[in-house]
């Protein structure tokens, strides 16, 4: 096991032995979300193969509610489990990216247009204060991406909320999180995340204004931005 791995295996042993003692059930929900978190900013990395014992070991888990959790991170399309090699986590597939990207900016498109007619005086408030904190936060930060990327998550979280169609939001957060996983595969950096804040400041004051249109296509187009930002980091 390499350093930077024992180092991120420790931490998280030790984070977990901290913990209130909790209900199997609640255990299995904070060992999903942590390898999920771990996964989409690249603590585990692309490729990176998960040892079953080492994750029981890690989280003081058992084998069974493990391998729901596997199931439930390949649902996600954040790992692949392949006969006679084990479980690891999906590597940066273009084809793959460019037809989530395709029905995200369609789908997103459509909640942004939705949320301008429903979102509420609070929702709007709680965009402005996702957006203070991403202006207040310091480049020299040493998590600063990974901060950024949650409240950008956040955000979008409200959008979905506003939007008030439960069943849009469920088909659109199953692409949330490999959207999220390219951006650190790809190794995007604290001004390209600053570039897509600006956006999200037109798009709140389009929801602000009730303008479906104007958000419609605000949104769209910070959708095109991120498959730009992509290929500027792969090409």
């Amino acid at each position: 096991m390499k350093s930077t791995e024992k180092n991120r295996s420790k931490k998280v042993k030790e984070k977990f032995q901290s913990l209130p003692k909790l209900t199997k059930a609640e255990l299995k929900i904070e060992v999903y979300e942590s390898l999920r978190h771990q996964i989409i900013t690249n603590q585990i990395q692309a490729g990176q193969r998960l040892v079953e014992q080492d994750l029981i070991d890690e989280y003081g888990i058992g084998k069974t509610p493990l391998r729901e959790i596997y199931q439930a991170l390949q649902r996600d399309e954040l790992i692949e489990i392949i006969p006679q090699f084990g479980t690891r986590v999906v590597t940066l597939d273009i084809q793959t990216l460019k037809e989530v990207v395709q029905i995200r900016k369609a789908l997103e498109g459509l909640c942004a247009e939705l949320a301008s007619q429903n979102i509420t005086a609070e929702e709007i408030d709680q965009l402005g204060r996702i957006l203070e904190k991403a202006k207040a936060m310091e480049s020299d930060h040493p998590d600063a991406v990974k901060i950024l990327s949650h409240y950008d998550t956040e955000y979008h979280q409200i959008i979905y909320q506003a939007a008030q169609n439960k069943q849009l939001t469920k088909v659109i957060q199953s692409f949330l999180f490999k959207m999220s996983m390219y951006w650190f595969q790809s190794g995007f950096s604290m001004e390209d995340f600053r570039e897509q804040f600006e956006e999200l400041e037109d798009l709140m004051q389009a929801l602000k204004e009730h303008n479906a249109t104007k958000a419609k296509e605000i949104m769209e187009k910070h959708i095109d931005h991120f498959i730009k930002l992509v290929k500027k980091q792969i090409f």
